[in-house]
């Protein structure tokens, strides 16, 4: 008897807090002028290289800020989709991987070679999201 009521309890605990609501948020979207003002601050960048930097953003902020995904009309998000669903890629695509690659080479060529290394640690590791703990 004993057994089975540690066993009733050990599942309730584990279902109630497997049923806990995520309070974990989705990374807050950033213009292209607070990217900028984030760089100047964290590379030390001077005037010339500030406003060569805040073109350069403007110019590929659709690469550095992805759209929003959709919501439904709740405000909620809807769920992902499943493994097998085709709906969401895998990879990003190779017209955007390569106007990645010439945002970095252009950026390369303003910033100087210290600056660049603290710019490549301030971003995420390549296939990992900011904010997302493993």
């Amino acid at each position: 008897m004993k057994k089975i009521f540690v066993m009733m309890v050990a599942l309730l605990t584990m279902t109630s807090a497997m049923a806990q609501p995520s309070d974990r948020k989705a990374p807050k979207k950033m213009t292209h002028q607070e990217m900028t003002t984030q760089m100047t601050s964290k590379l030390k960048l001077n005037d010339a290289q500030k406003a060569k930097v805040a073109a350069l953003n403007k110019e590929y902020q659709d690469i550095l800020m992805p759209p929003e995904p959709p919501k439904n009309v709740d405000g909620s998000r809807p769920e992902p989709p499943k493994n097998g669903d085709k709906a969401m890629p895998k990879k990003p695509d190779s017209k955007h991987m390569a106007k990645r690659q010439e945002y970095e080479k252009k950026l390369k060529q303003i910033l100087t070679d210290e600056q660049y290394k603290n710019y490549q640690k301030m971003q995420p590791p390549h296939g990992k999201r900011p904010g997302k703990k493993e």
